[in-house]
């Protein structure tokens, strides 16, 4: 029996080689488990390709700047999911010690957390209001989380999108059918880059007549560095350092040891949790529980497939 080229491209599946597979049982289930080997090392190969890419500061095609996307991979995601509840706390606690006087920062920054939502959800006492803006901020930062960012960077980053977001909220509130209207023009185009989306709703706010008096540079600066020092006292994902550059001292924001040694330990699960899926070439087995069925994968840990892993890394390493 043969899986030929063609029949793999027919599911969409390209680049693999056919395998062929053996008379006796015994031998067709050692070719399925090697096959699968193969499909987990696929799968680790692809994860590491996205992280690369997350991590690139370079487009594919031109070769042009581009700005990190680490929040995207697995471990980012994870990490914006760890650090939503208590940067939203501290958001909202800063906030209400502020209005009470209580906080050590003068009014200034409490003013511009208040143009950051629309009124109808500040009035809102709970804590889930800032949400939004703690979800920006931990995006902002972890986007570059282990490539590293300057303070400067970071700040001017965390505050340029939360400017779009109150941007966007203004534009909604104000004309919601234009909004709305703009939005589904966007989702019919399908293209999913951010620069592209905040020009067009600009143009559509500007075709109106609509004016959103935004931040100006000090304020974004106090902006961005109040919830980027919130975010490192609160969450602990990241910590501030300071970089020696041709006798010029620059304070960067890089990812702390803990959370470091958690992502090394992250990309190791999760590559080998996503394999690349690939028809079997045997029966599969029983499903007995929701989890023990189908692929002999399960039953490759860790011997077999750690041994893999090995041999594919050494084989890696020679070859650069």
């Amino acid at each position: 029996m043969y899986i030929s080229k063609q029949d793999l491209e027919k599911l969409g599946i390209k680049n693999v080689t056919p395998v062929k597979v053996p008379e006796t049982k015994h031998d067709s289930l050692q070719t399925q488990k090697d096959l699968e080997i193969q499909m987990m090392l696929k799968g680790v190969h692809r994860q590491r390709k996205a992280v690369i890419k997350a991590k690139s500061k370079k487009r594919d095609k031109d070769n042009k700047p581009r700005e990190t996307t680490e929040s995207v991979t697995i471990y980012g995601q994870q990490l914006v999911q760890e650090g939503l509840l208590p940067m939203t706390t501290a958001i909202n606690n800063y906030y209400v010690s502020a209005v009470k006087g209580e906080a050590r920062k003068l009014a200034s920054e409490v003013i511009l957390l208040t143009k950051c939502l629309p009124i109808h959800q500040l009035e809102n006492e709970s804590a889930e209001r800032w949400d939004a803006i703690a979800f920006i901020t931990l995006k902002s930062v972890l986007d570059s989380i282990t490539v590293g960012s300057t303070q400067n960077k970071a700040v001017i980053k965390i505050a340029g999108a939360i400017e779009d977001e109150a941007r966007l909220a203004y534009f909604k509130d104000t004309d919601k059918k234009t909004y709305q209207r703009t939005k589904e023009w966007l989702n019919k185009n399908k293209k999913r880059n951010y620069s592209h989306n905040r020009r067009v709703f600009r143009h559509a706010m500007n075709r109106h007549n609509l004016e959103w008096q935004g931040f100006t540079n000090e304020e974004k600066v106090k902006l961005g560095k109040l919830l980027l020092e919130l975010l490192i006292i609160h969450t602990g994902l990241v910590e501030f350092s300071n970089k020696v550059i041709k006798n010029k001292v620059y304070k960067y924001v890089k990812v702390t040891p803990k959370t470091l040694n958690w992502i090394e330990k992250k990309k190791i699960s999760s590559e080998v949790l996503k394999p690349f899926k690939l028809p079997m070439i045997v029966e599969p087995q029983d499903w007995t529980t929701p989890y023990n069925g189908g692929y002999y994968i399960k039953q490759l840990r860790p011997p077999e497939l750690m041994r893999a892993l090995e041999e594919d890394s050494n084989a890696n390493k020679g070859g650069k």
